[in-house]
């Protein structure tokens, strides 16, 4: 089997302080971020992975480095799979955005996430861990399950959560959970 693991940063300075950036550096992974992605790391030692991916946005990058010591595999930058572009609100603190559609605010739009995210799945050669952010990722789960995003808005990607797409078989196989269940570890052994 061919499957995208798809894996949320861990927890970042920018999250705790509730900034919304897309900027490349200057928002860390807290302590807490630390933990938790080396949480994710092992749940993903000893699966059969062939890549690591990674967004070059700093908490990504952290997150990476910490999967690759688990797991052996040497992080790749990807700019596909970045953080949302935030217009003229990035690095805005969250309760500043006014009402209104990413579009209408001047932010990347749904169609772009999912446009540039399917465009590196539809890439891979092989099962590959991708390190993103929320927005990407559920943007393209939810291109695999037809939802748009106002019908995908329940979906919940949290910190340094993993969600498996089956590649092959176009299949998602979990959503923003913190481990991997035995059905899919023996499918990725």
């Amino acid at each position: 089997m061919k499957a995208a693991i798809l894996v949320r940063h861990g927890e970042s300075e920018a999250n705790v302080r509730q900034i919304i950036t897309c900027d490349i550096n200057g928002y860390p992974l807290t302590a807490r971020g630390s933990r938790q992605a080396e949480f994710a790391a092992r749940q993903l030692a000893g699966l059969r992975v062939s890549r690591l991916l990674t967004s070059p946005v700093q908490r990504a990058v952290e997150t990476a480095a910490i999967i690759a010591k688990h797991t052996g595999l040497v992080p790749e930058i990807e700019a596909g799979i970045t953080e949302s572009g935030m217009g003229p609100y990035n690095n805005a603190h969250m309760s500043g955005l006014p009402p209104g559609s990413r579009e209408e605010l001047g932010m990347e739009t749904w169609e772009s996430h999912v446009s540039r995210f399917r465009e590196v799945l539809d890439s891979l050669e092989s099962t590959t861990i991708l390190v993103s952010h929320g927005m990407p990722i559920r943007a393209a789960i939810s291109s695999y399950l037809g939802l748009d995003e106002v019908e995908s808005f329940g979906i919940e990607i949290r910190n340094a959560s993993i969600s498996v797409i089956d590649l092959d078989s176009s299949t998602v196989l979990s959503v923003g959970s913190l481990l991997i269940s035995q059905r899919i570890r023996n499918l990725l052994k």
